[in-house]
């Protein structure tokens, strides 16, 4: 297998979320009596309001035999990750730490290598939509995204974005409907001995998508592409689609905030032969 070596700016090795972040241990209400208001597509995800701290969870994974005994490491007492597992971002160490929690966790091979995804979650604090509704018309929000990407059956690389425009969500109260960008870019460098470096660029669109503003959900179809540049190599670009699911957060129209996890897949010729694409991240925003 084709080994990457991904830059040490680019995975922040941390510690179980434990009970303030996003674990496993609770089990969604799932008598609650479905919302009002536009309906968000939620398929391929898990989503349900934490009872430790009330905050909406919203989750992806993969799961196989045996994952339920590590997961249920990262949510021990524990501060140690388990071998061959890691947890890679917490939002908690960002501008809108302590609103939206997040948490990646990947099973590793060689040298660090992410070799599969065994789930992505974001957790947004309460939404109060009573002020927020009131005031009415369009909201943007601003933020970034972690992507890890996978070309056919080698590691996956892991980036984040914080640009300016990195994300751009927009929520229109009067249509019921919000737009999403994710643009990722980021450099990934080999080995010092082969001096190649890659550039991917991940950008994925998401229009008219459904907005419960009763809830603060929204989520639906996006797509996009993955651009790979890898000098002596040559470049292509593979089309991807996916889904995406969000949450809004917060009570005030000038100070909200919002998560979500997103996938997106495609097939194309690249470089003479059939390429496989994935694409999975999570991502905040905030105004």
């Amino acid at each position: 297998m084709r080994q990457y070596l991904l830059p040490v700016s680019a995975i922040v090795f941390l510690t179980a979320c434990g009970s303030s972040g996003p674990t496993g241990a609770e089990l969604p209400d799932r008598t609650a009596t479905p919302p009002a208001g536009a309906v968000v597509p939620t398929d391929g995800f898990e989503t349900y309001v934490t009872q430790h701290n009330g905050f909406t969870r919203i989750r992806r994974s993969d799961d196989q035999a045996g994952d339920a005994a590590i997961l249920a490491q990262f949510e021990d007492a524990d501060p140690a990750s388990p071998a061959g597992f890691r947890s890679l971002v917490d939002y908690r160490t960002t501008a809108v730490g302590g609103r939206v929690d997040a948490e990646i966790i990947v099973e590793t091979g060689v040298a660090d290598t992410i070799e599969r995804i065994l789930r992505l979650t974001t957790d947004v604090e309460p939404f109060t939509p009573e002020r927020v509704a009131a005031a009415g018309g369009e909201i943007v929000l601003s933020g970034s995204d972690y992507s890890l990407v996978r070309i056919n059956d080698f590691s996956y690389q892991f980036a984040n974005q914080s640009d300016p425009g990195a994300l751009y969500l927009a929520l229109n109260f009067d249509t019921q409907t919000a737009a999403i960008r994710i643009i990722n870019r980021d450099f990934y460098q080999h080995t010092p001995q082969s001096e190649l470096q890659e550039l991917n660029r991940v950008d994925l669109l998401g229009e008219n998508l459904p907005f419960n503003t009763e809830t603060g959900a929204f989520g639906g179809e996006i797509n996009g592409e993955v651009y790979r540049l890898a000098v002596r190599l040559g470049s292509y670009t593979i089309p991807v689609s996916g889904t995406v699911l969000g949450q809004l957060g917060g009570s005030e129209p000038d100070n909200l905030v919002a998560g979500g996890v997103f996938e997106a897949s495609g097939s194309g010729i690249a470089l003479g032969q059939q390429t496989d694409v994935r694409v999975d991240g999570v991502f905040h925003a905030s105004n």
